[in-house]
């Protein structure tokens, strides 16, 4: 009786307190149980209890994907490893389906006589084992020769070794490995021994990659991409890639907006390190968005995030004001893959208040952002502008462009505030049409276009207008013709009725105004500045070259 009431009470004991009253309690136990004991259970084998045993010891496992745990379970099952054998070591699963099907390779090229899970799960801690204690242990055969079988691991050359004094097996595995590889790259790619430093220097754990993943790879690279060995050099974390995903990139993703998935490759070979699955369902999610395909080409460095960080950074776009005017650009993809760079930059400029911040600025280069900040003009180029009046009002860039022009201040009017003025005229029932014949209206604080509607519910202003115009009714075009009269007539037809309150006071030498940059920031580049040198070659440039005033 004891022992059952001592067994009902662990029980209990697992579940929320809360967990007939609180739906958040349901929701995070719904969670718990998608990669709880029985989803194990379920997925993988054995029973419940006994997955219960070994969550119980090893609760980050509760932490995986499920996905990535089924994509392990079966890389386990392909390699033909029992139920039982992962029970051994569970903590197997936290090591992808890539990784294990690879080092079960180096196992197999390096002659272990038995490949089991304990093995497996301490690969590193083998290959940090010289190859004679290795066969004093019998992980490998005495009459096994490493080095030979390594060599002839290569089969599309003959691969010529160093002497005894430098290939022999009291070498660590993995250093043995090494220097075999060093003399492949060099005979099969032409790689001079600075090429293989750096390579080394770079890219240290090529060490664990198989020698037939490296020859599959290189030959890929060179028939069906046309790569030369130079090429494959200065791009040597390809050597990393996997052949057969490269393969299925090149048929299931032939082309992107028409052009040739080769092509692309060849221009931004690290989309190659992209899964092929995860590519595609990155090309769905920018797709869903309504985001045209073409846009991929104008950002092709989108395909080398993960599909969830660009899910998430795509979400974001609807929920930043300043993003969402930019969403219907076709370089928006610019905009998400550098979204933590380009929300840190938006910050920053709005502490300095400065208001156009465009996509270019948000996404450019470190040093043309430091320019821009320390310059203090408060511009852009109206690109953003024309390409959302041209999406919204369906209307081409260039007449536009042309129109908006003829206004001396346009430039100095951020996206945003063109995009809630226009949908502040839509929402009062003024036709995109009306907006179009008096397009500078959208460059004007909807304050001071509210206060002039007003005015013409004024019965008495409404009759000296109808009598100046000889009309009975005002059409809604004629309205926003004398909305935009009444607002510059205050300002003497300068333009500058477009300045809000806290944008009118010029100021005689705005740098001086201007904060520094986060001293902590200086070296690791988020707000785009290199280093204090940086910082004081900017701010002298800035005053060189300030010609204009700049609106505080």
């Amino acid at each position: 009786m004891y022992m059952r009431n001592k067994f009902f009470r662990s029980c209990i004991a697992v579940l929320p307190r809360s967990y007939g009253t609180n739906k958040k309690a349901h929701a995070s136990l719904d969670m718990a149980e998608e990669v709880g004991a029985s989803f194990f259970a379920k997925n993988i084998g054995s029973n419940y209890w006994k997955w219960h045993a070994v969550l119980s010891k090893h609760p980050e496992l509760k932490t995986l994907k499920s996905k990535d745990i089924l994509n392990s379970a079966k890389a386990l099952n392909k390699l033909e490893f029992s139920v039982d054998d992962i029970l051994t070591r569970p903590m197997i699963l936290y090591t992808n389906e890539m990784t294990l099907e690879n080092r079960y390779v180096v196992l197999k090229e390096c002659g272990f006589v038995e490949i089991t899970i304990p093995l497996l799960s301490k690969f590193v801690a083998a290959m940090n084992r010289s190859v004679v204690s290795l066969k004093s242990y019998r992980y490998i055969s005495y009459d096994t020769d490493v080095i030979e079988r390594l060599r002839t691991t290569f089969n599309d050359i003959d691969v010529k070794l160093l002497n005894d004094s430098e290939c022999n097996e009291s070498l660590e595995l993995k250093f043995l490995r090494q220097r075999i590889l060093n003399c492949y790259l060099k005979q099969r790619l032409g790689a001079s021994a600075a090429d293989i430093e750096k390579i080394w220097k770079t890219y240290g754990r090529l060490r664990h990659k198989s020698f037939a993943s490296v020859q599959n790879i290189i030959e890929v690279l060179t028939k069906d991409l046309n790569f030369s060995y130079e090429r494959i050099i200065k791009n040597a974390f390809l050597l990393y890639a996997d052949a057969e995903n490269v393969k299925r990139i090149l048929t299931e993703v032939p082309t992107i907006d028409n052009q040739d998935i080769k092509e692309l490759l060849f221009k931004r070979p690290k989309i190659m390190m992209t899964s092929c699955d995860a590519l595609q369902t990155t090309m769905q999610h920018i797709k869903d968005f309504g985001i045209p395909e073409g846009a991929i080409l104008r950002c092709l460095e989108i395909l080398t995030l993960g599909p969830d960080t660009v899910l998430e950074r795509l979400k974001d776009l609807n929920e930043i004001e300043e993003f969402k005017v930019l969403s219907s650009n076709p370089r928006v993809l610019r905009l998400v893959h550098y979204q933590n760079k380009a929300r840190l930059r938006l910050d920053y400029l709005n502490q300095l208040k400065v208001r156009c911040a465009s996509l270019h600025i948000l996404s450019c280069s470190s040093e043309a952002f430091a320019r821009f900040a320390r310059d203090g003009s408060d511009k852009t180029k109206g690109r953003d502008v024309v390409v959302y009046l041209s999406n919204v009002m369906n209307k081409t860039e260039s007449d536009l462009r042309s129109l908006l022009s003829r206004h001396p201040n346009w430039c100095h009017i951020p996206a945003i505030q063109v995009k809630q003025c226009y949908e502040f005229l839509i929402e009062n029932h003024f036709a995109t049409e009306d907006i179009y014949n008096n397009i500078h209206v959208l460059l004007y604080p909807i304050k001071r276009i509210e206060e002039k509607l007003k005015q013409f519910e004024n019965t008495d202003f409404l009759k000296e207008i109808k009598s100046i115009e000889n009309s009975n009714e005002l059409t809604t075009n004629e309205m926003l013709t004398l909305v935009l009269y009444l607002i510059e007539s205050e300002f003497h037809f300068t333009g500058d009725g477009i300045w809000t309150e806290q944008h009118t006071q010029h100021v005689e030498n705005f740098n001086n105004l201007l904060p520094d940059f986060p001293e902590s920031l200086n070296n690791i580049y988020k707000y785009g500045l290199k280093s204090a040198s940086t910082s004081i070659s900017a701010k002298k440039e800035s005053k060189d070259s300030f010609k204009e005033y700049v609106f505080n």
